[in-house]
């Protein structure tokens, strides 16, 4: 049995939990609200230094007005603006891909009663490779779903493992299987949660 992404239900997943996760939706505001200052501030400035004849001085040999400080200081402090948006935008991308999750490629098996669960983790896993998560469904010791974050929890017996894009997942040793913890959201068609409950009751 397959279960397949679907991309437009995870879109809005992910801009649900990132509402509901309140430090990061706070933290995607104030870096919209600051480039949209900056940007502003790069328009709006130099117009007021115009009108007022703040900055703008008058060449000497020339005769005409010399905008240079104008453009110096609005250069300035745009990219300082820029930089600083910049690193707000990057700081939120690292917080979304550890809570929201940064997995990308995913696809979903259920074979002989174990669940192969293939991604791989973005700006972490190379191309050629993939994440691979096996479950036993039939050592499931707790299954619960988070309604606000659309997130699977899933306490069993399971093994993960990083193999080449040619492995045969289905001849990976899976002798190793430990008693641990996997998060994932329930973007999948159909609903992974519920075949997850069927499969376990």
């Amino acid at each position: 049995m397959s279960i397949s992404v679907d991309s437009g239900l995870k879109k809005k997943i992910q801009i649900e939990n990132r509402k509901n996760r309140r430090g990061i939706y706070y933290l995607w505001l104030f870096e919209k609200i600051s480039f949209a200052l900056v940007i502003a501030y790069a328009i709006l400035f130099p117009i007021y230094c115009i009108v007022t004849g703040n900055l703008v001085s008058t060449n000497m040999r020339t005769g005409k007005l010399s905008y240079f400080l104008v453009a110096s200081e609005t250069s300035i402090y745009t990219s300082m603006g820029l930089t600083a948006v910049l690193l707000i935008y990057v700081l939120r991308m690292r917080l979304e891909h550890t809570f929201i999750g940064g997995r990308i490629d995913e696809m979903i098996e259920i074979v002989d009663d174990k669940l192969f669960y293939i991604f791989r983790i973005k700006y972490q896993t190379p191309a050629d490779k993939r994440n691979i998560v096996v479950i036993d469904l039939n050592r499931i010791n707790n299954l619960s779903y988070d309604d606000k974050l659309f997130e699977i929890s899933i306490d069993g017996m399971m093994v993960e493992k990083i193999v080449n894009t040619s492995t045969d997942i289905h001849k990976i040793n899976i002798t190793e299987m430990v008693d641990s913890n996997i998060k994932i959201n329930d973007y999948f068609t159909p609903s992974l949660y519920e075949v997850l409950k069927s499969k376990i009751n």
